[in-house]
């Protein structure tokens, strides 16, 4: 239906996805916890970003919740384009949430790198 809005969502979800690997490498002192970050992060933000199940569902304080995480703002963003059926402009604000957690994941992961 709109694809602009899609390729939009994927490229602000691809942007946050790159800043989380490069903040987990800046953050972990060896190979080994890679892994473990790596596989904390993905069920925190799965699990409470509406993954697993709608946010709508749940509603209320769990759902508060689950919109601190940038991937529920991502899934809003698609819902509004699949399931709902907007348009361009529906997206704009889930895109700007998940570039600006993009950003600052990246801040982050720029101030903690150890440069050899």
């Amino acid at each position: 239906r709109e694809p602009l809005a899609v390729v939009l969502v994927m490229a602000a979800l691809a942007l946050w996805v790159a800043s989380t690997g490069l903040l987990v490498s800046a953050l972990v002192k060896k190979e080994d916890q890679v892994v473990l970050f790596a596989m904390i992060g993905m069920f925190v933000f799965s699990a409470l970003g509406g993954s697993w199940f709608s946010l709508e569902m749940v509603g209320g304080t769990f759902s508060t919740i689950g919109h601190l995480m940038p991937s529920a703002w991502a899934i809003d963003g698609f819902q509004n384009i699949i399931v709902r059926g907007l348009g361009l402009e529906s997206v704009l604000l889930p895109v700007a949430i998940v570039l600006a957690y993009a950003a600052a994941f990246f801040g982050i992961s720029i101030w903690r790198f150890k440069f050899e």
